[in-house]
């Protein structure tokens, strides 16, 4: 149960947000209401108020930041130059989230049945669902399309790259006393944990859930930490400035990383980093294509046995049995999951736990949910898993077929490496958070972005010299 505090620091930070929008450019203060909010915040803490989504610490940091956004946000620059991939993109993102906002629609239309497992009964989905089944796409979306506006330049690219290594560097200390006395933070500080303390005992200590919802958020954090400081020391070597900060702070997020006890994130870190560290720019735009791709079929890619999950788990058992048992019943409830997810495959089964499997006579609940492709596939279909991770994998798509208009920076692709590492944790975990919508909303308003000649791009404007123009954020 959440202290007193937990709500005061909840409800106080819309006045965070203010102060940051005053007192930083819009584009930083736009990414730490958004990254500071998640870090900060207390988890699984919030008000539920009918038809809306919770007020929660997602929440309460989009809406702050789309209503300083609006109130600070430059005044849009010309429309000239090459607008092809600007229409292009445009035109599909537009698709995109139209389907994502609109497909709760037939979710709730075509799942009127109420379903009998024993003594449990799950209703079905009423008209009044359409519009809190609505309003939440909409709150999960807002963070992508704040980007696409607000962050769409390289020079915000580069500042959410370091608000990736300050925020891990910041985060640092407080994993490693949690490493040594067992996460304890946020009961200390919040007054409860928000999560089953039996799965943050690794190896003999402890791993460490700061304030987010699960331990293995932090390790995809300092993953993405980790790469971050890499991309930006490659690109202070290549401006030639001074860069050994820069490595430093890598090697020191790496070692925290393996602390925090998660295999998955270190393993894509080891990997992607070396990608960063020695391949060009263009090796690494080609390798994230391929990780979009597989992401984005993922789901085929199982249900017609092309993933070769049997010689993954002959490795997980040369590494662990427990980690290969782990891995084990992943996959049996993913089978079990997707078959579901087939009975209705266009829009899915909706809310209320209609898309997991309970046993016809006791009731009880037999199926875990680990993945966030799953859980979109069962929730809302087909339909939904391509409005969600299409959003998600356009911009590196686009970024690919175009890339020798945007110049020679790696910082730009070294965001791209940084979202194909969270796709990459999207297969095992459900970490679909805020931050992950804005890095695909800055690339996706990078790549179509009209107004850019070969390798230049428009100059940010920070800050009003007039009334502020309120605008529609899909325009």
């Amino acid at each position: 149960m959440p202290n007193g505090f937990a709500y005061l620091a909840l409800f106080a930070w819309p006045l965070v947000a203010w102060a940051l929008f005053r007192a930083l450019p819009l584009h930083k203060a736009l990414i730490w209401t958004m990254l500071g909010g998640y870090l900060i915040l207390p988890s699984e803490t919030g008000i539920k108020l009918p038809m809306i989504p919770s007020l929660d610490k997602h929440s309460i940091s989009a809406v702050s930041a789309l209503i300083f956004c609006r109130i600070y946000a430059p005044h849009p620059v010309g429309t000239s130059g090459n607008t092809q991939v600007w229409t292009v993109g445009r035109t599909a993102v537009t698709v995109l989230v139209v389907l994502l906002v609109s497909s709760p629609f037939l979710t709730v239309l075509t799942n009127p049945e109420p379903l009998f497992y024993g003594p449990r009964f799950i209703p079905g989905l009423r008209p009044y669902d359409i519009l809190s089944m609505i309003s939440s796409a909409v709150m999960s979306v807002l963070p992508f399309l704040l980007a696409r506006r607000h962050l769409n330049i390289p020079e915000a690219h580069r500042e959410f790259l370091r608000a990736f290594v300050f925020g891990g560097l910041a985060c640092s200390l407080p994993a490693l006393v949690e490493v040594r006395l067992s996460p304890q933070l946020h009961t200390w500080i919040y007054g409860f944990f928000p999560h089953e303390f039996v799965q943050h005992i690794r190896a003999g200590g402890f791993r460490p859930i700061l304030f987010l919802n699960h331990g293995l958020m932090v390790g995809i954090f300092f993953c993405l930490s980790t790469l971050a400081a890499l991309v930006l020391w490659r690109e202070a070597r290549r401006e030639n400035k001074p860069a050994f900060r820069w490595l430093c702070a890598s090697l020191w997020l790496m070692a925290i990383l393996v602390m925090v006890k998660s295999v998955g994130a270190l393993a894509i870190a080891l990997m992607l980093g070396l990608v960063v560290g020695l391949m060009g720019r263009r090796l690494q735009v080609l390798l994230a294509v391929i990780v979009a791709g597989v992401v984005l079929f993922y789901p085929m890619m199982r249900g017609a046995g092309y993933v070769p999950v049997d010689e993954i788990y002959d490795l997980a058992l040369s590494y662990s049995e427990d980690r290969a048992q782990s891995f084990k019943f992943r996959l049996d409830n993913e089978d079990v999951l997707l078959a579901r997810a087939n009975e209705k495959p266009f829009w899915g089964w909706g809310g209320w736990g209609r898309n997991q499997i309970f046993d016809p006579v006791t009731g009880r609940m037999t199926s875990v949910t680990d993945g966030i492709w799953i859980i979109l596939i069962g929730v809302y279909g087909w339909a939904g898993y391509i409005a969600y991770f299409g959003l998600l994998t356009l911009p590196i798509l686009l970024f690919s077929l175009h890339q020798r208009r945007f110049g020679p920076s790696l910082i730009t692709p070294g965001l791209i490496i940084l979202l194909s590492a969270v796709l990459i944790d999207f297969l095992p975990n459900a970490g679909l958070v805020p931050y992950v919508w804005m890095m695909a909303g800055a690339l996706a308003g990078f790549v179509m972005q009209p107004v850019r000649e070969a390798g230049k791009a428009v100059s940010p404007q920070h800050r009003m010299t007039s009334a502020p123009r309120w605008r529609p954020l899909l325009g």
